[in-house]
């Protein structure tokens, strides 16, 4: 099984390279794709000099849709879709999140950041709130059972979880020890970063009012979007 690592990102020029070490030297990785959403900093001139193959949106159009294209320019079977903001990711990381995919144990492994005893209890056992990150494994077909109108800004995680359980594939979560990440506040300044973080939530909240109550999606799926320009920058 071929694994290729997809990165959406979006103005993570600090953070990029760190995260793209660890996966260029791990022996299962066979592919590393960055997508840069739109990005203004020197995202696209880290990830090229690093390596990767480069996508660079020409404007930014939300999570979900650089993933997609990542997945559109994929050519492993295997999906591990990283954070560009992730700190201190190791070959332990990797091999406890792609492991139980590539032996076949499940079709999704979705990574979640360790935080204490009492909040990974009632987050991932007694399952209050949903399961999000960005840090996931996965087969292709997991990817695309998920209708085309939900792979779009932050609707993309909880789709996943949906559409995953509802085709019949096997999900699993790993609890993620010693993996930090900059936060929304850190990275845009507390103001905007706090919009961003209520703009998400809301966004989630709908989607979830949506999938489990609405069912908006059994009406029929919306037109595919029209294409976005952007440059395909291939290591050599």
């Amino acid at each position: 099984m071929r694994v290729t690592a997809i990165i959406a990102a979006y103005n993570e020029e600090q953070t990029l390279a760190s995260v793209l070490a660890p996966l260029r030297a791990h022996p299962q990785i066979e592919e590393i794709i960055v997508v840069s959403d739109g990005s203004t900093d020197g995202t696209v001139e880290v990830a090229r000099a690093e390596g990767a193959r480069t996508i660079a949106l020409r404007s930014n159009q939300g999570k979900g849709y650089a993933m997609r294209v990542g997945v559109e320019h994929a050519t492993g079977n295997v999906l591990f879709f990283v954070d560009a903001d992730m700190l201190h990711l190791t070959s332990h990381h990797i091999d406890s999140l792609i492991g139980p995919v590539m032996a076949g144990r499940t079709d999704m492994n979705v990574g979640v950041r360790h935080r204490d005893p009492v909040r990974n209890f009632l987050h991932l056992r007694m399952h209050i709130g949903p399961v999000l990150s960005g840090i996931r494994v996965m087969t292709r077909g997991v990817f695309y059972a998920v209708p085309t109108q939900f792979m779009e800004r932050f609707k993309i995680e909880l789709a996943l979880n949906y559409f995953c359980r509802r085709a019949g594939f096997r999900q699993m979560t790993t609890v993620v020890r010693n993996l930090g990440h900059v936060i929304k506040e850190q990275k845009r300044g507390f103001g905007d970063g706090l919009a961003g973080r209520a703009k998400m939530t809301r966004e989630v909240a709908l989607l979830h009012l949506d999938l489990y109550i609405f069912q908006s999606w059994k009406w029929g799926a919306r037109a595919e979007r029209p294409a976005v320009e952007f440059e395909r920058f291939d290591a050599l």
